[in-house]
This record gives C-alpha cells, sequence and structure tokens, in this order.
C-alpha cells in the first residue's frame, strides 16, 4: 500500500497539470502563431505565379502545398484561448484541405500535360474555405490578414 500512494500522487500531478497550459493563453500569442502560419501560407502560394514553366509550376505547387501544410500543423499545435478552440481547429482543417486540393491539382496537371500547358490561372476552392475561416477569427477579434490574391509580375520587353 506504501508503494501505492507515490505512484497515485505523481498520477494526479501529471493529471493536474496537463491542461493548464491552454487556458492561460493569451489572444495575443494566439494571433502572433495564427499570423505567422498564415504568412507561411500566403508566402507558399505567393510562389506559385512566379514559375517559368509546366514543370516549374507544378515543382512551385508541391512547394506551396509542403507550406500551407506546414501551416495547417502550426495552426493546429498553437495555444488557443478555449472560446477560440473551435476557431483554431477549423482554420486547421481549412489549410489541410488546401494543401491537399493543391496535391490534387498538380496530379490532375500531370496526368493532362496538354491542359497544364494551357492554364492561365489557378483557382482553389479551399482557399474560399480558409478565407472564410481567417474572417471568422477577425470577427473575434483576432488581427490576422486575408490571404492576397497572387498574380504573376508582368514582364516587360
Amino acid at each position: 500500500m506504501l508503494r501505492l500512494v507515490p505512484i497515485t500522487c505523481a498520477v494526479v500531478l501529471a493529471v493536474g497539470s496537463g491542461g493548464c497550459g491552454e487556458s492561460d493563453v493569451s489572444e495575443a500569442d494566439f494571433q502572433a502563431d495564427v499570423v505567422a502560419a498564415r504568412n507561411d501560407a500566403d508566402s507558399g502560394l505567393e510562389q506559385i505565379v512566379q514559375a517559368t514553366s509546366v514543370e516549374d509550376l507544378l515543382e512551385r505547387m508541391r512547394l506551396a502545398a509542403i507550406d500551407v501544410r506546414g501551416a495547417a500543423s502550426d495552426v493546429r499545435e498553437a495555444g488557443a484561448p478555449e472560446e477560440l478552440e473551435d476557431e483554431r481547429d477549423a482554420l486547421a482543417a481549412r489549410l489541410l484541405a488546401l494543401s491537399d486540393e493543391i496535391i490534387a491539382t498538380v496530379d490532375t496537371l500531370e496526368a493532362f500535360p496538354e491542359q497544364a500547358q494551357n492554364t492561365n490561372a489557378l483557382n482553389f476552392a479551399q482557399w474560399n474555405a480558409v478565407q472564410a475561416e481567417l474572417k471568422k477569427l477577425r470577427r473575434q477579434g483576432i488581427e490576422v490578414p486575408p490571404l492576397e490574391r497572387h498574380k504573376p509580375e508582368i514582364q516587360r520587353q
């Protein structure tokens, strides 16, 4: 019986301290994490429009998908005030879905190379879903900018 008491105390201490950090997260810390993840995702998306060939486009899309997936992981792992946990989880899910959509588009363009040659613009439905989640966060007081609409720079000759 003497052995059980120290083990029980250790378990109680470990369980008791497990959830404390989550509710102590400030809104400012959460905002900083979300803005950093948004910036990483946006940076990844921006590189797509700088492609100079179909092969370059597909590679840049793969890299963008990795950046967006990383942003999803960062959001998912970010501490959030209790009242913003649902919004955090929804944003992470939408970013992950956007990453998946980008990869699916790469797969489609690889399967139909003639389509890739004729592609002038890309539109991702999940981009809109991410924007909606960012807007919900702004309504909750989290100052996070929307994703940008990126266009290739005009090459002047």
